[in-house]
């Protein structure tokens, strides 16, 4: 196998078990821990963090390694705003004429995947490779955010289809509102969202 191949699948693995939970934020990622039980050497580990770096994913802190970034409120907070945010260039970009493509996008399974395909679907809708590439950094680093979303908020999946449905009719007004109430919501819960992530 060569290296770029193994940095891939280095990369896809670290990246899922933070997605996945399988890493507590503030964790530290030792390359060397990493490395023995992905079955190769350190620099692979070493350059998928690096990458994982760029996506927000991981910190990089001088002299002190790799670790799952630690969330508090206020960082949450500032999460949900810029998702918001972004969801509304996105719907201001298209000018009230949405279209987007009615075909299911893979998303494995559960609210987090599923939630993260429609915001995609959105960005695609813009025709703007920058507005999707912002979207898929913020559903990466909303992933585990939203596993937990699941257990806290009741209706998450009717909430889900509501928006889908909006996408579908392409209807930007109601997207507006839907996202709006959506990000309220989450934000009304960011302490206990927070202390469910630190308890893993």
């Amino acid at each position: 196998m060569n290296a770029g191949a193994t940095t891939e699948r280095v990369h896809e693995a670290v990246r899922r078990m933070i997605l996945m939970r399988g890493l507590r934020p503030g964790a530290r990622l030792d390359p060397a821990v990493l490395a023995d039980g992905l079955a190769t050497s350190a620099t692979p580990v070493r350059e998928a963090l690096n990458q994982l770096c760029g996506a927000g994913l991981v910190d990089a802190r001088p002299g002190g390694g790799f670790h799952v970034p630690m969330i508090d409120a206020p960082a949450l907070a500032d999460l949900y705003r810029w998702n918001e945010e972004v969801i509304g260039i996105i719907l201001r970009s298209t000018g009230g004429r949405l279209t987007v493509d009615t075909r299911e996008q893979e998303h494995g399974g559960d609210i987090a995947g599923a939630t993260a395909a429609l915001a995609e679907r959105l960005a695609c809708a813009s025709g703007n490779e920058e507005h999707l590439r912002a979207m898929r950094d913020i559903n990466a680093r909303l992933h585990a955010v939203r596993l937990v979303e699941a257990d806290l908020l009741a209706d998450t999946a009717e909430e889900l289809a509501r928006l889908s449905a909006a996408v579908d009719r392409g209807d930007a007004a109601a997207l507006r509102t839907g996202w709006r109430q959506y990000h309220r919501r989450r934000q009304q819960l960011i302490a206990e969202i927070v202390r469910a992530l630190l308890r893993g």
